[in-house]
């Protein structure tokens, strides 16, 4: 039976369970990132400052009272390091004992006493000499390990990111100089494994990109080529950490679509929270794929051919997985990624392969591509959100930046060719003008006019240049330059502001520069074909602007007629009497 119109349909029994839930506090997980450092320092209230403040004053304290033990000779270096395994060892006690709802200040106290160990392995190997190498290095190891189990299990992101800090850099606080490249990048790619699984499991982000930074730092503190052991070494643990945080983030966010029960994650319905995460894995996959490259175009020194092709092997790989993750529409946005970081490598790859001029041309075209591409997906926006289209577009105006940056040093310090216009330079220029109007046409409409006055700068730099080395080169500069705006301003009614502008510039030109470089007979041509044509317009200047359409050709026509009515009917009203 049918509810009675304003009254409220029962809940089921265990609808109001649902409820509270649903009210509860989002738990920790992949999308959350509620246990990130940064969620941390944010939204922690006094106790947490007091509590940092006092662990890092008692430690302070310790050391000073170290040291002055240490100058009055008080403690052997035995007894020093003992005191430090102590230290750490009470810390941890009480960390472990206080009381269920002082969670906080447990993970304070294991903090610290993780701290202390570390200093204290340091200490003993480095400064003390008390200990063999061996005996440090499983004495790091096993520091490290107690931090992250206690960062799982207190299920706090900055004990984990504690033991990632001490992980990586315990081959530096050991530093020997007997140590190997292979060896410190087997040991890295161990810890790394190690962190990537618990953010696969936790989606501790602050984790993510604190092992990220940290292993590019392990690459380039320890990059070494001397031997043909230390290149293999460096590329097995380049390949590595571009396997681990190229592949790992975006397994994690297919889990979180696939098994949503199995994670700790909330639901997907906060979607900006959820897209915030997502640009920061697209962010870390581009930059993984560029370093990686790049780090391993340093460690073999070979040609530019065998890189060009590795770059487009990773090239299709990118592509591949873009297809692949294309079936999810709420990974669009790190979809758009990876296809981003597969048109990063294709130009690359165009860099490495081809010849400037070629280079220049397939920027322009990848380029455009990329906004024919933006514009295909914002028409299916079922399939593609907004974030993803934007970032195919700014990733493509990128791309068309460097291309006029290329541009203008193209023109400003190539010079005159030897042959005008038909020489390969002014063919792979002037494609890359057509590709710009072309682009013009799909990019966004703020973009659009700038796109398009980018281009028409660009063909007034082209002909000066290309046109510049002729017979009386500078008065067929002008020439051009003059016929060309009027072209404009005859054919593309949108942009006569710019064709009145380009024919002020060639007057401007006439009278400032040709009027001392061109000979008499073409200044005086050129004089008088400006003088006729900016007459011309000047008695023509209301029928030119009589519309703002191509496409209101009859409305335009009216108007017209409307104008003309009315100045006859004026002209017959000023008639003098005798008439």
């Amino acid at each position: 039976m049918k509810a009675p119109p304003g009254a409220t349909a029962p809940k089921p029994a265990n609808q109001e369970g649902r409820d509270a839930a649903a009210a509860a506090p989002a738990p920790r997980g992949i999308t959350s990132g509620t246990s990130d450092v940064v969620a941390t320092l944010l939204g922690r209230g006094p106790q947490f400052w007091i509590s940092r403040v006092g662990i890092g004053l008692l430690l302070a304290g310790v050391a000073y009272l170290f040291k002055y033990a240490v100058d009055q000779g008080w403690l052997t270096p035995p007894i020093r390091v003992a005191f430090g395994l102590a230290l750490g060892a009470a810390l941890a006690t009480i960390g472990v004992r206080v009381r269920r709802d002082e969670r906080w200040f447990t993970q304070v106290m294991l903090g610290g006493a993780a701290a202390t160990w570390y200093i204290t392995g340091f200490a003993a190997f480095q400064l003390l000499h008390v200990v063999s190498f061996p005996v440090a290095f499983a004495f790091m190891v096993l520091v490290t390990a107690f931090t992250f189990v206690a960062g799982l299990q207190q299920d706090e992101a900055a004990l984990a990111v504690l033991a990632a800090i001490g992980g990586l850099g315990t081959p530096f606080f050991l530093y020997t100089e007997t140590g190997s490249v292979p060896g410190l990048m087997a040991y890295t790619s161990v810890v790394l494994v190690g962190t990537s699984a618990i953010y696969f499991f936790k989606g501790w982000r602050s984790l993510l990109w604190t092992t990220a930074v940290g292993a590019w730092l392990v690459v380039a503190l320890g990059f070494r080529t001397d031997t043909l052991s230390d290149r293999i070494g460096l590329q097995c643990g380049v390949v590595v950490i571009w396997l681990l945080f190229g592949l790992v983030p975006m397994l994690c966010e297919v889990r979180g679509l696939r098994h949503p029960a199995s994670t700790s994650s909330p639901p997907r319905e906060d979607e900006k929270r959820a897209v915030h995460t997502q640009h920061d894995l697209a962010g870390l996959t581009l930059a993984t794929a560029v370093i990686a490259f790049f780090t391993s175009r340093a460690v073999w020194a070979v040609e530019d051919t065998p890189w060009g092709v590795v770059a487009l092997a990773a090239t299709v790989i990118y592509v591949s997985a873009a297809r692949r993750l294309s079936a999810w529409r709420s990974l669009s946005v790190l979809t758009s990624a990876l296809g981003v970081t597969a048109a990063a490598l294709m130009a690359i790859a165009c860099a490495l392969l081809f010849e400037p001029h070629i280079v220049f041309v397939l920027w322009a075209v990848e380029a455009t591509a990329l906004h024919l591409l933006a514009r295909q997906l914002a028409v299916r926006e079922t399939t593609a959100p907004e974030e993803a289209v934007l970032d195919i577009d700014v990733a493509a105006h990128i791309l068309y930046a460097a291309v006029g940056v290329w541009m203008i040093n193209r023109l400003l310090e190539l010079g005159p060719p030897n042959t005008a216009v038909l020489n390969t330079q002014a063919i792979a220029d002037a494609a890359v003008i057509v590709a710009t109007l072309v682009a013009a046409r799909w990019v966004e409409p703020k973009a659009a006019p700038w796109y398009r006055l980018a281009a028409h700068l660009a063909i007034l730099g082209w002909l000066w240049r290309e046109l510049s080395s002729l017979p009386a080169g500078d008065g067929i500069v002008t020439a051009t330059w003059g016929i060309y705006g009027l072209a404009i301003l005859l054919l593309v009614r949108s942009a006569r502001n710019v064709a009145l502008a380009t024919l002020f510039l060639a007057a401007g030109k006439l009278v400032v520069y040709d009027l001392s470089q061109v000979e008499p007979i073409w200044r005086i041509l050129l004089f008088l074909s400006f003088g006729g044509v900016f007459l011309a317009i000047s008695y023509y200047f209301t029928d030119l602007w009589s519309g703002t359409d191509d496409t209101a050709g009859s409305d335009g026509q009216q108007a017209r007629g409307r104008r003309s009515a009315k100045a006859s009917a004026e002209s017959v009203n000023r008639q003098p009497p005798y008439c």
